[in-house]
């Protein structure tokens, strides 16, 4: 069988800036003692551009190339099946409830995505559903908790009507004692020096800012009618970056327009939470994705959030200026990640939605898909690539990715995770 190379080389950044290279720690790999001792034979093993065929064992949850103990319990030939790293979702919020659970749990896992960012939670809600999350047989999640905003901002008009129909099961009663667990309000300097020890108080993963037509900033503050539809004042968000790298945090930010993107950039947030300009048809700048590129800034495209758009009549020239900002994006060599922030749905949407664009190669989407988005969720972990001393977490597929990715997820014939088979 000959090995696919692929001629077409990923335009993804693999250097971090200076600025960044501050907040990552040393990798790490989470060792699983209970895991199958294995020998995985005849695969090919993804390598981050092509396949290549090799034998691999498995010890204690770790990928390894060289025989690492005289004997296996357990010996699988995979017969010439291709073997790629984990799915992630890089934005999502729909594991906070007990409602239905399983089966977005099961959905997930079924579908090879193995690691959620939660980009927003409410702590009290999460806490009783932990013991489903972070275990070798579960889902692995990471979570900012309350999100900063502005007076009336995005998501407090959520969070209300939430309170309003019951979902917070007798939690809160009232939408004030929600702040600080469903968001903080952050409007000035003062604010954020007050309320930074609460913030940081939830042992958030990153931080994550709200900018909503921070063009408009000035504009939308004091008028109700943009309740739910604003956010943090711009001019604030240099000094959270500061504050949230002083504290070795990393910082994700909702924008909704080309001018909240500029402003994120200018900040040097780490991660983009959305695409911008998806439900108004705005281009974005190149200078802007330059500099996205320069400040190494992962972009979470969850693109497939204009398919709410589907019955206006500017749908198509909507899908079409989608296109148009991450052909841009991709042509800048900014990192991109799949995310959906679909919360009856999860990356496989999105996924579908960015392959039907025909933008990127299927070496692209593997990597945005498998790499980047496993590393803006879990930087400083040993994932998102098959190496020695990672964890010994992959799926094995029937059909070479690179050649062809339609129905790749009904495509997966073994799952594994730190070295424990997952079942169907």
């Amino acid at each position: 069988m000959k090995i696919c190379r692929m001629l077409l080389m990923v335009v993804l950044p693999l250097a971090f800036s200076c600025q960044s290279q501050k907040l990552y720690k040393e990798k790490t790999a989470v060792k699983n003692p209970g895991s199958l001792t294995m020998q995985l034979n005849n695969g090919y093993w993804f390598d981050g551009q092509v396949f290549v065929k090799r034998d691999v064992w498995v010890d204690q949850g770790i990928l390894s190339f060289k025989k690492p103990v005289a004997s296996m319990d357990t010996v699988i030939n995979l017969s010439g099946k291709y073997i790629i790293p984990p799915f992630a979702e890089a934005h999502n919020h729909n594991l906070e409830s007990a409602y239905q659970l399983q089966q977005r749990i099961n959905s997930y896992l079924d579908n090879g995505v193995f690691y959620v960012k939660l980009l927003s939670t409410i702590k009290k809600r999460m806490d009783p559903l932990m013991h489903h999350y972070n275990k070798p047989t579960g889902l692995d999640v990471s979570m900012a908790h309350a999100p900063l905003t502005g007076t009336g901002g995005h998501p407090i008009g959520i969070r209300k009507g939430y309170l309003e129909k019951g979902y917070f099961g007798g939690l809160f009663n009232n939408i004030k004692e929600i702040e600080s667990h469903g968001y903080y309000t952050i409007d000035n300097i003062d604010d954020l020096q007050n309320k930074w020890d609460q913030v940081l108080s939830f042992s958030p993963d990153f931080i994550k800012l709200n900018l909503l037509y921070s063009e408009e900033y000035d504009k939308r503050k004091e008028d109700s009618t943009y309740f739910g539809r604003k956010g943090l004042n711009p001019e604030l968000v240099d000094d959270i970056v500061k504050k949230a790298h002083d504290s070795k945090l990393r910082v994700s930010v909702h924008v909704s327009t080309a001018h909240d993107f500029h402003v994120a950039v200018e900040a040097g947030v780490d991660e983009i939470a959305h695409l911008p300009e998806i439900h108004n048809g705005e281009p974005i700048s190149v200078a802007d994705a330059k500099l996205a590129k320069k400040k190494d800034i992962t972009l979470v495209t969850t693109a497939s959030l204009v398919l709410k758009n589907e019955k206006r009549p500017n749908y198509a020239a909507l899908v079409e200026n989608i296109s148009s900002n991450l052909q841009i994006l991709k042509r800048e060599g900014v990192r991109l990640a799949i995310g959906s922030d679909g919360y009856f749905d999860n990356s496989v949407g999105e996924f579908r939605f960015l392959h039907g664009l025909n933008i990127f190669s299927n070496l692209e989407l593997l990597k945005m898909w498998c790499e980047n988005a496993a590393f803006t969720t879990f930087p400083n972990r040993k994932i998102a690539f098959l190496k020695e001393g990672y964890e010994a977490s992959f799926l094995v597929l029937n059909k070479n990715p690179l050649e062809d990715m339609s129905g790749i997820n009904e495509g997966i014939i073994l799952k594994v995770k730190q070295g424990n088979l997952l079942r169907p």
